[in-house]
């Protein structure tokens, strides 16, 4: 079985979050066309809970929902010399002004097949308050512990907008009932 072959991927834009590439893929039967795809940064996103088993949750205006919004910690890995797991904790200080002496990976995923971004979900407890440090534009955010069951429910209900978010909320849920995560 003949296979499709791939051009070489080249810039065609870069800017301070994303970049966009191109390439020829030239398919078995000879026909040709030229795909797109995005890049970014690494991300992480961190589900920090409380010795009450509330999750950290963020509320700030996002330029995208026009609007204050719900969120967890978490951001770019895109410091010298950064891993997910220091940019987890990083983004958690920043955000929220917490750190943890647990953090575990949960999962890694990436979105799409013409996205190339990897998302890095962790779970984070033993919160220590250290202090906010955000960084510039991050001063005007809302810190709130929420019960996990309601987050859950915020998270189904709409009231948590970015699906992404949500998703992760629901899913973790979903590990913890099915014992899929061992802490």
């Amino acid at each position: 079985m003949k296979k499709a072959k791939f051009g070489k991927l080249k810039d065609t834009y870069r800017g301070k979050i994303f970049s966009i590439k191109q390439r020829e893929v030239i398919f078995p039967d000879g026909f040709k066309e030229t795909y797109e795809y995005c890049e970014r940064a690494p991300s992480v996103s961190v589900l920090a809970f409380n010795e009450k088993n509330e999750i950290l949750m963020i509320k700030e205006r996002r330029h995208g929902y026009q609007k204050n919004v719900w969120f967890l910690p978490g951001g770019r890995v895109d410091q010298p010399g950064d891993t997910p797991r220091k940019a987890a904790l990083r983004e958690m200080a920043e955000e929220a002004g917490y750190t943890a002496k647990k953090i575990k990976l949960i999962h890694k995923k990436s979105p799409s097949n013409t996205l190339f971004w990897d998302i890095y979900i962790y779970y984070a407890v033993d919160l220590k308050f250290v202090g906010r440090q955000p960084e510039r534009g991050e001063h005007i955010i809302d810190v709130k512990f929420v019960p996990f069951k309601k987050a859950v429910q915020m998270a189904l209900d709409g009231t948590i907008e970015n699906e992404f978010i949500s998703y992760n909320i629901i899913r973790f849920d979903y590990m913890l009932k099915t014992k899929e995560f061992k802490q």
